[in-house]
């Protein structure tokens, strides 16, 4: 619901807790003009149904940002603004802001609103619309259930992943909480990877991944584990004979946090989607809760083919000479684009340069690294573009890893057809 705070009320205590810190209304200097705060109001949305942290109004930081330049001319908690703030004459923008957008963080809501207006030199501008906050991050929160079973063992964990660096890690003891997820243009997918031991066997299940990943959204996720009477078995098969196994299945309910909702409404607006496997399960792009391959994955799909390599998940290379490094990109409609980020410690850009590479890797149109990367086994040019399927064996690529020491070494992939885009992580671990 929303959380109304009179605009009146707001500002007489704005008012007292500013003190001496008030303007003269009419002491203007030439080219200045000055903003009435006490018709500045700032409100959000808050769905308490969605049980989100709790937020004080009056901590909100209001920046008044000249839109000419972009650069803020006056800044002000909110609770104690001033009745009356001068400004040089100008269009500007009223920006209200609570949190610092964390990567990622326990209960850390980053809320965001604006509203334009103008000041002219000599006048008092009195009819600034509201401004109204909405939730700018992403909102997850996780439960691992065995329905009372006793089958799930006290390792149980869910690592959560938003965007390139987001991670947060869900177990017994974070079922209340919520995690914030910075949100990130041009990086749309959620993964979650469940890992734990099942009715006395561990698990380390393939990642599931829900792509279109909006900010201002919370996402509740939900890990059973079921007995065969229970629901139909699921992507995770921990034992049993066929038709027998105990599975854990993935569901998830998104609440959009940037519209009103009305707590007494019934739950109709809230979708629930089963989580599907991320590229590179064994049945890619297919919604593993049951027969029915549900909605296809769109755009590419990304499927390693090394032994034990999983996408998302650290892979060690326990003889970089000898351990193999594969995968293959499928495409119903042909590849349109092909890019890699390299995201390591130990591979500076000096380390990258002696082998003909950089940090942003093009292989549709790679320049002058083209040679590098084919020595390497990256395949370029028309070898990539417009393929539907290409396969990658990089494993002459590892053993130059060796030599750096331990670390870990991600290349972010991200490629796009004409049915979407699809991004996955490899992610390549050297140990001592």
């Amino acid at each position: 619901m929303k959380y109304k705070f009179l605009s009146y009320i707001v500002a007489a205590a704005s008012m007292a807790l500013a003190g001496c810190d008030k303007e003269a209304t009419f002491n203007m200097n030439p080219g200045e003009g000055q903003l009435n705060c006490r018709t500045l109001t700032v409100d959000y949305i808050n769905n308490t149904r969605a049980n989100s942290s709790a937020v004080e109004l009056g901590e909100f930081k209001v920046d008044f940002v000249n839109t000419a330049n972009n650069e803020t001319a006056r800044s002000f908690k909110y609770a104690e603004m001033p009745e009356i703030v001068s400004l040089p004459q100008g269009s500007y923008r009223a920006e209200a802001s609570f949190g610092d957008n964390p990567i990622a963080e326990w209960e850390a809501p980053y809320y965001l609103g604006n509203t334009d207006f103008e000041i002219n030199a000599g006048q008092i501008t009195d009819d600034v619309d509201p401004v109204e906050c909405v939730l700018s991050n992403i909102r997850v929160r996780v439960k691992i259930n065995d329905l009372n079973l006793g089958l799930l063992g006290d390792d149980a964990k869910v690592v959560v992943h938003a965007g390139k660096e987001g991670e947060l890690t869900y177990d017994h003891s974070t079922i209340n909480q919520a995690g914030y997820f910075r949100f990130i243009e041009n990086s749309h997918t959620l993964t979650a990877e469940f890992s734990g031991t099942v009715d006395g066997k561990y698990v380390n299940a393939t990642p599931l991944i829900f792509d279109n990943v909006e900010s201002g959204k919370a996402y509740d996720i939900n890990f059973t584990v079921n007995r065969p009477d229970n629901m139909e078995p699921g992507e995770i098969v921990v034992g049993g004979e066929p038709g027998n196994e105990i599975t854990v299945n993935a569901t998830i309910a998104i609440v959009d946090q940037t519209k009103e909702i009305d707590p007494d409404e019934p739950e109709d607006n809230i979708l629930v989607d089963d989580m599907r496997p991320v590229n590179g399960s064994d049945d890619p792009g297919k919604d593993p809760n049951g027969d029915d391959p549900g909605t296809e994955v769109k755009g590419p799909k990304v499927i390693p083919t090394a032994p034990g390599l999983k996408l998302g998940e650290a892979y060690t290379l326990i003889d970089p000479e000898t351990t193999p490094v594969s995968f293959k990109v499928t495409s119903e409609t042909g590849i349109g684009e092909f890019k890699i980020v390299i995201e390591s410690n130990s591979l500076t850009p000096e380390e990258l340069q002696g082998v003909g590479l950089s940090a942003n890797l093009d292989l549709i149109n790679p320049g002058d690294l083209e040679g590098a990367l084919n020595g390497l086994g990256f395949k370029t040019g028309n070898d990539v573009a417009g393929q539907k399927e290409c396969s990658f064996d990089i494993s002459q690529f590892v053993p130059m890893l060796q030599v750096l020491g331990a670390g870990d070494h991600k290349f972010i992939i991200t490629v796009s057809d004409a049915d979407g885009t699809t991004e996955a992580t490899l992610w390549l671990k050297v140990t001592d």
